[in-house]
């Protein structure tokens, strides 16, 4: 009879373990399928917000270099269109795409000017919540002055290229 009872007895702790492993298991699973709580979404839109701030400040860095490729351009051009000379009527006729060139490149700069003054006037204004959404749109905002900037600096090199003037 002592055999018996030790065996039921290490049959009933095999039970025991048995269950209380078949328990963790499901309460693991029940745990790890449960919906993200409120804080959980509100750090991963931290994150996010985070990551779309970061984005829009990395152009914008980009950019502030170009812009002294700009101020370089504008003022070759200037030059240039400085020593064209008059003709009879005394007007200065600039070479075909002189001046749009100066333009794009001014557009450009002052878009960007425009953007940065917009841009730290409504930062401090924005409520938290929707942080978000002016980050998204600042990015498109600053990825289109990024293509202006760029193709304004593409076009003045062009021209000056064209027109055989060597850049510094």
């Amino acid at each position: 009879m002592g055999f018996f009872t030790v065996s039921l007895r290490c049959n009933k702790q095999n039970t025991y373990m048995r269950v209380l492993s078949l328990f963790l298991f499901i309460s693991s699973l029940i745990l790890a399928c449960k919906p993200a709580s409120n804080a959980d979404t509100a750090a991963a839109g931290q994150d996010d917000t985070k990551a779309l701030e970061a984005q829009v400040m990395s152009i914008h860095d980009s950019l502030m270099t170009k812009m002294s490729d700009i101020t370089r351009l504008t003022a070759e051009l200037r030059l240039i269109k400085s020593k064209i000379p008059e003709n009879e009527q005394g007007k200065v006729e600039s070479p075909a795409g002189l001046e749009e060139a100066m333009s794009s490149l001014k557009l450009a700069e002052q878009g960007m000017w425009d953007w940065m003054k917009a841009y730290s006037d409504t930062k401090p204004t924005i409520p938290e919540d929707q942080l978000k959404s002016f980050y998204g749109k600042q990015l498109e905002t600053i990825s289109k002055i990024r293509q202006d900037m760029l193709g304004s600096i593409e076009k003045a090199k062009s021209w000056l290229t064209a027109n055989g003037i060597k850049q510094e």
